[in-house]
């Protein structure tokens, strides 16, 4: 099984991303931690422990096909809130500054202007 990335979401919760799919935590027990697919519309779940480095149980099927250009997209508002607790610039200095790195490739699925400040 390939490896678990584990970013966090812009709201600084934990989440999965798996085999282009990106997974938000349902809940917590006092043994592992169980996963949704970020898609409210799919039944998709999966089991981690609760260092979240393992599956305990396999992630369930989907109703759609992964979307790995989502991912930069989760990324680059996770780069734009951390430099912005750490900087006094203005926010459309550190938008620009941060969209320089982002990918040509997944363009497509960045956020509107106005959902990023």
């Amino acid at each position: 099984m390939s490896q678990i990335e584990q970013p966090s979401s812009v709201k600084g919760k934990p989440m999965i991303l798996h085999e282009g799919y990106i997974y938000t935590v349902e809940r917590t027990t006092k043994t592992k931690s169980i996963f949704r697919c970020k898609n409210r519309d799919c039944k998709a779940r999966c089991h981690t422990s609760l260092s979240m480095d393992a599956f305990l149980s396999r992630p369930t099927s989907h109703c759609r096909a992964p979307q790995p250009d989502s991912v930069p997209a989760i990324q680059l508002k996770n780069e734009i809130k951390a430099h912005a607790a750490i900087t006094d610039e203005s926010t459309s200095t550190i938008i620009h500054s941060v969209l320089r790195t982002y990918p040509l490739s997944a363009a497509g699925q960045l956020p509107k202007m106005n959902h990023l400040c």
